[in-house]
């Protein structure tokens, strides 16, 4: 069972960073332009990527983005991390 702050967070993900919406740069210019939600936002991302508490199937059955293992579904959540918060190259 997902965590709270996990569920949150993948909400916000098919929201903004789902396969069939607005992408990365979208989650970007919302996170640049929200502040608490923000906030929250970066906070539950990072609870996730800390604790791992999400697999790639799970990932993929809210967000309909799929990844072969969860090692490679935690890489591109790092490279996403870095471009949404430390200016980072578009992953």
């Amino acid at each position: 069972m997902i965590d709270p702050r996990t569920k949150a967070w993948l909400d916000d993900m098919f929201i903004y960073g789902g396969a069939n919406v607005y992408g990365p740069s979208q989650l970007k210019e919302e996170i640049d332009a929200a502040g608490e939600w923000a906030n929250r936002f970066r906070a539950n991302f990072e609870h996730v990527m800390k604790d791992r508490t999400l697999t790639a199937e799970e990932y993929e059955a809210r967000t309909e983005i799929s990844f072969d293992t969860d090692s490679e579904m935690f890489e591109y959540m790092g490279k996403l991390h870095q471009y949404l918060f430390n200016n980072g190259v578009h992953p």
